[in-house]
């Protein structure tokens, strides 16, 4: 991978987490203003998951026009990993495999994966 690609990446890795932020944003006040539960908020967040990687991996896998869904999956995986330090760095707790990570890895994973096979 050239220069000008792994920048392609990065910027795609950024864009998925500036449609995070955002999409959180607005279901948090959603939330907020239905008085939704602890269930609304964690089904909210796996939307949201879905929808970053998915977009991020069709971007991806627009860009390499070849391997479409194996970058789909570099991408989501990449978010995901970049998801989990960020949580054990500012939590300060180790990490622990739990089937609630897997879960979100292979939600990422996925979703990356159908947006890069989607892409034209």
């Amino acid at each position: 991978m050239d220069k000008k690609s792994a920048i392609n990446y990065v910027i795609i890795l950024s864009g998925m987490f500036i449609c995070s932020a955002v999409l959180l944003a607005i279901m948090s006040i959603i939330i907020w203003k239905t008085n939704a539960g602890a269930g609304a908020a964690s089904g909210c967040i796996t939307v949201v998951y879905i929808i970053s990687n998915f977009a991020g991996g069709f971007i991806a896998g627009k860009k390499s026009g070849k391997y479409k869904f194996l970058w789909g999956i570099a991408v989501s995986a990449a978010y995901f990993a970049i998801i989990v330090v960020a949580g054990v760095w500012f939590m300060g707790n180790a990490l622990a495999v739990n089937p609630e990570i897997i879960t979100g890895a292979m939600i990422c994973i996925i979703s990356g994966m159908f947006g890069g096979m989607l892409a034209p």
